[in-house]
This record gives structure tokens, sequence and C-alpha cells, in this order.
């Protein structure tokens, strides 16, 4: 079994596992609602959550997610119009925003093409949870899904790529060697380490072997984030690491 850190659910199947993640996303969001009032939800893009989004359209067992009071946030986006196929937010609207009774002013697209996009969208994020970058500590989203890419990166965070090595901003533009183009802008670690429930989802056995290399880190008691960015994904304060794998990426035979 795959020792990483945090907590590791596995399921069968993505169906079962989508459940499971469907699940604690209700639960965060209740009890955020609970003691904050609303409940901020940041989604990654790709291929992997993308069925997951329409099962927390579709499925009766999320109705009470309380899409009124959620703000949506992007882990990262890629530096093209949102009317491209490779938007993550075009298929985060059409699978999921534009099904739910979320105001319009609480999604919260990535300005990509701004002239200063990190800036923008850390102004966004300032005025919704009144913190200054630079003098506050980054705010505590409620529940952050990521994914993981072969390479062992997530969100645009890239093998020996600039955005790496930011520790004093939220959001961070990110291009290089090892980037795949387009150039990205990504949440950085320090925010995406600050949120009180933080998810990779990861399916398949194509993604087996990068998980074993988080494992041997994660044993070895060492994080080696140029090489294996993933393990750099490590909760500040009460937040909780939670894997959803199917049995596939975990290797169950």
């Amino acid at each position: 079994m795959l020792n990483l850190p945090g907590t590791v659910v596995v399921a069968p199947d993505t169906e079962t596992l989508f459940e499971k993640l469907g699940e604690a996303v209700l639960s965060a969001a209740l009890r955020a609602l609970d003691e904050r009032n609303v409940f901020h939800f940041a989604l990654s893009g790709g291929g992997t959550p993308e069925p997951f989004y329409v099962r927390l359209v579709t499925d009766p067992k999320f109705r009470l997610i309380p899409w009124k009071d959620t703000h949506f946030w992007i882990v990262d986006e890629r530096k093209v119009e949102e009317t491209h196929a490779k938007s993550n937010m075009k298929m985060i609207r059409e699978t999921l925003t534009n099904h739910v009774p979320t105001p319009a002013e609480q999604v919260h697209p990535m300005p990509v093409l701004a002239d200063d996009p990190a800036g923008a969208y850390e102004a966004e994020l300032e005025k919704a949870f009144d913190r200054k970058v630079g003098r506050d500590a980054p705010p505590e989203l409620d529940f952050v899904l990521l994914g993981m890419g072969g390479d062992c990166h997530t969100a645009s965070l890239f093998p020996a790529s600039p955005a790496l090595g930011v520790t004093d901003r939220w959001i961070a533009e990110n291009d290089g060697g090892k980037v795949v183009p387009p150039p990205r802008l990504t949440m950085t670690y320090p925010l995406i380490n600050a949120a009180r429930n933080i998810a990779p989802l990861i399916v398949g056995a194509g993604k087996h072997e990068a998980l074993k290399r988080v494992h041997e880190l994660h044993e070895s008691e060492t994080e080696d984030t140029a090489n294996v960015p993933i393990s750099g994904i490590a909760p500040d304060g009460d937040g909780e690491l939670t894997w959803y794998l199917d049995d596939a990426a975990a290797g169950v035979s």
C-alpha cells in the first residue's frame, strides 16, 4: 500500500471514488457555512475532475451543497481566452458553475490575459478575505481540489519551474522548459497549503509510478519540490491532506 502524507482514500472505480470525494466536499461545505457563512472552493481543470463536477451537479446526494453561499476559485489556468478549448474555466463553467445557483460575482475566473494577472487575482482574494499580500497570512480556502500529472506536477507547479520558489505571493505566473505550453497562472504553495482541506484526485494506472515517487519521499521523510512538485503540498496548522485514488492509481491488483 502506498504510504503518502496525510490520509489516503482508495476506491475500486471512479464512480465510487467520486462519491467519497463528493461526501467530503459536502461535509466541508456544511461545516464552513455553519462556522463562517461562506464556502470557498478551489477547482482544478483537466480530464480527471470533469466527470466529478458533473456528478456534483447531477447526484441528489449532493444537493445540500450550499451553492448560493459558495465562492469558486481556480487553482491554475492556461494563458488563453476563456473560449479556448484548453481553458480550465470553460470546462468548469460547462460542467459545474453554469448549473448551480451561485451568484455570478462569486465565480472567480483567473484574469490570465490582464497586464498583471497574478496581482489582479490576488486583489480578488484580498477583497474576499480582507487580507493583504505581503502583510497578512494567506487566506484559508475551505477546499482545494488538486490533480497530478505524470511528471508529479500539481496545479501549474511544474518541475524545475520558477513558480516553485515563490513564497511571498499567493498567485504566480509560470513558464519555462518543463511547463507544458501555453504559459500558466497558478496558486502557489503558500496559498494551497493554507487551505483547510486539500484533496488530490488521481486516477488511472498511468499515475502509479508518479505516486510511488511521492511514497518514496514520504518514507524517507524528505521532499523534492524541484523534481516532485506535489511533494511540496503540506497543509499548515490544522489543514488536512486527503488523497483520493482509484485502485489503478494506488496499484491495487
